[in-house]
């Protein structure tokens, strides 16, 4: 039972590092960036794998895109020399018949120009017009125009979508293709949930602004904003469908890949299935994702799966051997981590190796084989007891001979192999008796404290800590007061500390409308009249929770604390 219970925790710590590797949180920061977006698909694909009709079609949009005009206009042979000749595109003139397109034409030429263009929003839900003119000569001539289905002339959204874009590009780290594109899929998929719309309607689920700011899209809307983030980094792709549904090409090295981002994110199981992440088209074929139309023309997925798997093994383990991600925390009595510096009262501590997860720490000795610090004792103001594989973990006390207060470890990261693999890094442990902030907060009891006010209005982008040290003692976080960020007007952001049980009534009622919240711990459970009157439709909750019905049960209680038309998703880890 006991190594049944190892493994079990092993797996959760490697599978926890390796999403902590590739996730990204869209955070609201400095929004520009070294050159202007240009998001294009691999347009030249698209191009020549048209027939005559659908290409006539395509050029029309893209030539009539930034010349929509407005719903209500009526065009006919008699009036269309009232209208700018600017805002029509010749389809064909002197012909001794009229050219007729079939749906199937103006279907896929419609899918081409979206495909092409997955910023364009305001093309995307327009509709094609063709007028038809018989001449006195008795022969045809026919002109093309875009038309809104609405008021909406779709600038805003545009303007959003791309400021999305660019507050995710300054959270994609310069790496190799794969590593980036990596990022941008996981980008994707922890920012969207799923809709089940038919790829040709004209909807926002549909778009690259349904994922990325909305956080609600169909296939197509995952497959666009997909590309949208691969051309932003300037690597080929193309989105592939068949009738109902949409997924992704994309080049990494000399090999083409296919991508089905929906069937990767297993939402109700709070995980990401990289089965279908980079693999081959001959399995996109088994998973019964067949081409049609233009995009049979386009060249062959040969990559297969098995090689990604291999690229996701070695970069996962590449994390260990950064030693940026890891440092010594202090271990809680209930086994958590949640600090890394000591109080000046303490004066003796156990402490354990961590991995670094964004604002979480994640113990990681089941992994290890060993863990030695080599700090000359004779130099050090501590005292220490060694790391073993039968007690993970390390008695620190402050009675050391010596002034320094770094110490330095070396870890053998347990990677298959008899050497395994070896980590280095030093850890200055400081004394810290006071860690609030530009947060108020009140001693509840011997260990918990409520978070009572944020001091600083202006903040944009909330952290509230799992654990905070106050007057030399070490709290944990387990409450939100009522109208604790009211008054912060331009909040965007937040992030729950693990320990936060309770957020009281208004705590998030501000101004501004809420972008994100995100919960790292498994405990919340109270949440009081509009704590989150904040949020908004296109708010977006990503919850933590133990299993699917506890976050089932976790949702019900936010919408009824001011979420109701909030995007909520599961996440185990």
């Amino acid at each position: 039972m006991i190594m049944k219970k190892d493994n079990s925790i092993r797996k959760r710590v490697q599978s926890v590092i390796i999403a902590a590797a590739i996730a990204l949180t869209i955070i609201p920061g400095t929004f520009a960036i070294a050159k202007p977006i240009t998001a294009q698909a691999a347009t030249e694909s698209i191009v020549n794998s048209l027939s005559e009709n659908e290409r006539k079609i395509y050029d029309a949009y893209q030539y009539l895109d930034t010349r929509i005009k407005e719903k209500d206009v009526e065009i006919t042979a008699k009036n269309k020399s009232e209208f700018d000749s600017a805002g029509f595109y010749t389809m064909y003139t002197g012909a001794e018949e009229r050219v007729k397109y079939s749906a199937d034409d103006l279907k896929y030429a419609r899918r081409a120009y979206i495909y092409s263009n997955p910023l364009e929003i305001a093309g995307a839900m327009a509709q094609i017009k063709f007028l038809t003119i018989k001449g006195k000569d008795n022969k045809y001539s026919c002109y093309a125009y875009l038309q809104k289905t609405g008021d909406n002339d779709y600038t805003g959204e545009t303007k959003a979508l791309k400021k999305a874009i660019k507050k995710i590009m300054k959270n994609i780290d310069e790496d190799t293709n794969f590593v980036m594109e990596l990022q941008c899929f996981d980008m994707v998929i922890n920012n969207t949930t799923y809709a089940k719309i038919a790829i040709d309607n004209k909807d926002l689920k549909n778009t690259a602004y349904g994922a990325l700011v909305q956080h609600r899209a169909s296939t197509q809307g995952y497959s666009l904003a997909f590309a949208a983030l691969l051309d932003e980094l300037e690597i080929n792709n193309d989105i592939l469908f068949n009738s109902y549904r949409c997924w992704n090409q994309v080049k990494i090295g000399t090999k083409w890949y296919e991508t089905d981002l929906v069937a990767c994110d297993k939402s109700t199981k709070g995980t990401v299935d990289y089965t279908c992440f980079n693999t081959s088209q001959k399995k996109m074929k088994s998973y019964g994702l067949t081409r049609v139309d233009y995009c049979t023309k386009f060249r062959e997925s040969k990559g297969s799966n098995s090689t990604t798997k291999s690229k996701l093994q070695k970069y996962s383990e590449e994390m260990f051997k950064d030693s940026k991600n890891f440092t010594l925390g202090v271990l809680n009595p209930d086994n958590s981590v949640t600090r890394t510096t000591l109080l000046s009262t303490e004066q003796t501590v156990t402490l354990v190796p961590v991995f670094i997860d964004n604002s979480s720490m994640l113990n990681c000795s089941m992994i290890l084989k060993s863990l030695t610090i080599t700090t000359n004792p004779a130099e050090s103001a501590f005292t220490w007891t060694q790391w073993t594989p039968k007690t993970p973990k390390i008695t620190l006390t402050k009675n050391g001979p010596g002034a320094s207060r770094v110490l330095s470890v070396v870890m053998i990261y347990d990677d298959g192999t008899n050497e395994g693999t070896a980590i280095s890094f030093n850890v200055n442990l400081v004394d810290q008796d006071n860690t609030t902030g530009s947060f108020i907060y009140k001693v509840i009891d011997d260990d918990n404290v409520s978070l009572v006010k944020c001091t600083k209005k202006t903040i944009k982008n909330v952290n509230i800590p799992s654990t905070v040290a106050v007057d030399g003692k070490s709290y944990k976080v387990s409450k939100i007061e009522a109208n604790a960020f009211k008054k912060c007007s331009k909040l965007e952001t937040v992030m729950i500390g693990a320990n936060v049980k309770e957020i009281g009534a208004n705590a998030f009622s501000g101004k501004t409308k809420l972008i994100r919240v995100e919960t790292q711990g498994y405990v919340l459970n109270t949440l009081g009249k509009d704590a989150f009157k904040s949020a908004d439709a296109n708010t977006f909750f990503l919850l933590k929770a133990t299993s699917y019905s506890k976050y089932n049960k976790l949702v019900k209680k936010v919408k009824k604390a001011g979420g109701s038309k909030a995007v909520y998703k599961f996440r185990k880890y």
